[in-house]
């Protein structure tokens, strides 16, 4: 019995998807008991590159604040791992903390750390 995370899904639109940047295959079930919908934060400097591409990737697949490492530890502190637990989850929205406040009193010109936040929903299944 364990606790399986199969991967994490990455359905922004086309308009947001970097030139070279290939989309995750993800193990995808349709008998999922719910669905969980979360707002993730990744700090931008953890996962920041030179390459928007490798930026987007490292936004899923950075192994300590990437959205597949928070789904792993979501799913560790819900379920006991003597269960079979199976999931994965879908990243259906990205959008950084300063994007839309560019007033004079907004964080952008103050000391909040720049990053994303996703909107992630985590399909799981138990047996």
């Amino acid at each position: 019995m364990a606790i399986v995370n199969n991967g994490t899904k990455n359905e922004l639109k086309e308009s947001q998807i970097p030139t070279g940047y290939t989309r995750p295959s993800v193990t995808e079930f349709t008998d999922f008991e719910y669905i969980r919908t979360e707002e993730m934060t990744i700090l931008k400097a953890t996962v920041e590159d030179a390459s928007n591409a490798t930026t987007m990737t490292n936004i899923i697949e950075e192994a300590v604040i990437g959205i597949t490492k928070q789904v792993d530890t979501i799913l560790a502190n819900d379920y006991v791992a003597s269960n079979n637990v199976e999931a994965f989850a879908s990243m259906t929205k990205l959008s950084t903390n300063i994007s839309d406040d560019s007033s004079g009193d907004g964080v952008w010109l103050g000391n909040t750390a720049a990053s994303y936040t996703a909107r992630v929903a985590i399909y799981i299944k138990t047996s």
